[in-house]
């Protein structure tokens, strides 16, 4: 067990040492402000402060934990090593940095509270983010920094920590419709048949009246494929990887509407199809785009009646997740996990980790039950490049989360996996199954 030395015991302090010691480190810690019991302990102890108490092993503190809501912050980068850092400390201090400061500011998203410019679907945009800005959105820096401190730890307590776990590989894909023109509304059933007849593309409408005549199969129907890749991958998989390789499919069970527009949650295929995936694989819930909290109820439920059991993993979509809001209604639903924590448009981590976390509400300054998942990469935002781009991507950001044996998660949509596409996808769902195999 390590001591720590803290003049003031905060919500925030318990919240990121929490996070950093018990599952990143699995390193048993304690709190104490006495100064007698901590000049006593004989075995490893650090301070947490403005300066050191002696000649422990002392980490200054940048102070935005002691702190109440939400400030503008000035954000310099400095470098540890290899690592970029930022709320730099003086040289009295043995980290250079404030780790837990900077830790608590990325994967709280604090930035995200901030004042900003929105793209144009209301979300926080890459490109505003401080990762984006000074180049190190694709590595899971709070995870590195983690690990060297591991080192440093190490080095001058004279003890070994427990390191490797195996890595968690998700593969997850959400449905915004499960058929592209299989049982589908009228209204968009007639404007595809317009578009493809405006279009003189004959391939396509005669695919879409085969369809519909039920003639031939679905362009999205591919679930039964997919279910193959996973056998045949778990086939070849050791035993100690099985559980790490997984598939999560989430399902949109929202009303119609000019954007959602897919298969009605209604329809007798389709709830059949939910419960054949999931006597194989893990599913969830794709909340609608625009979710109010109302329609997070009515969807939660229908999840329940259509599965027969509680709804535990969601994502929202187009990952929009103007914060802190949307995750306060998850809380209240007593959702226990969500996927949407990620950029689809740029590869990359956005709260600077590879490993899932509590949500913290800097609002009420308090950690809540709902355990984010972040994603490393949505794939609409690598399928323009050719495979050997696409892989050399994925390989970058899974060094970083294999290095650390974090959660390397990748999320796909349905409409990527269309048999008639000329794409990769398959191959790199292969690859990531299959990975280290």
């Amino acid at each position: 067990m390590v001591l720590i030395f803290l003049h003031k015991i905060t919500a925030r302090k318990e919240y990121i040492f929490r996070h950093i010691f018990k599952r990143l480190l699995e390193f048993p810690f304690q709190f104490t402000s006495d100064l007698s019991e901590f000049i006593a302990h004989e075995g490893p102890k650090f301070s947490y402060g403005n300066k050191p108490l002696g000649d422990e092993l002392f980490i200054w503190s940048q102070g935005l934990l002691d702190e109440v809501g939400i400030d503008d912050h000035e954000i310099e980068i400095h470098k540890w090593d290899d690592l970029p850092v930022f709320f730099s400390a003086p040289d009295r201090s043995d980290v250079p940095f404030d780790l837990f400061a900077a830790s608590f500011y990325l994967i709280t998203r604090y930035e995200e509270y901030l004042p900003q410019v929105k793209d144009s679907l209301g979300r926080f945009s890459a490109s505003s983010s401080i990762a984006a800005q000074h180049h190190f959105l694709e590595i899971p820096v709070i995870d590195l920094w983690v690990e060297r401190f591991r080192e440093e730890l190490e080095s001058r307590f004279e003890i070994t920590l427990s390191r490797k776990r195996e890595t968690q590989i998700l593969t997850t894909i959400e449905t915004a419709s499960v058929y592209k023109y299989r049982n589908r509304a009228l209204i968009p059933v007639l404007k595809a048949f317009y578009q493809s007849l405006k279009g003189f593309k004959l391939r396509k409408l005669f695919t879409q009246i085969g369809v519909h005549l039920r003639l031939t199969k679905d362009p999205y129907d591919v679930y039964d494929i997919m279910l193959r890749v996973y056998k045949d991958a778990m086939d070849q998989l050791p035993k100690k990887l099985k559980r790490s390789r997984r598939v999560l499919y989430l399902f949109h069970l929202g009303d119609y509407s000019t954007v959602n527009n897919g298969v009605s949650y209604r329809t007798r295929s389709y709830r059949e199809l939910i419960k054949h995936i999931a006597d194989y694989l893990e599913i969830g819930l794709r909340f609608s785009y625009g979710i109010e909290e109302d329609k997070i109820i009515k969807e939660s439920e229908r999840f329940q009646s259509i599965t027969n059991r509680p709804l535990h993993k969601t994502m929202t979509a187009f990952s929009k997740i103007s914060m802190p809001g949307h995750y306060k209604k998850l809380v209240d639903m007593d959702t226990i996990e969500d996927y949407s924590m990620g950029y689809t448009n740029v590869p990359g981590y956005r709260a600077g980790t590879s490993h899932s976390f509590f949500f913290y509400d800097l609002d009420y300054e308090v950690q809540t039950p709902l355990r984010v998942f972040p994603y490393a990469l949505h794939y609409r935002s690598i399928e323009h490049f050719m495979l050997n781009g696409q892989q050399s991507i994925i390989d970058k950001l899974l060094q970083h989360a294999d290095r650390t044996s974090g959660c390397f998660i990748v999320v796909f949509d349905n409409a990527q996996l269309d048999l008639n596409k000329r794409s990769h996808v398959y191959t790199i769902i292969k690859k990531l199954l299959t990975y280290n195999v």
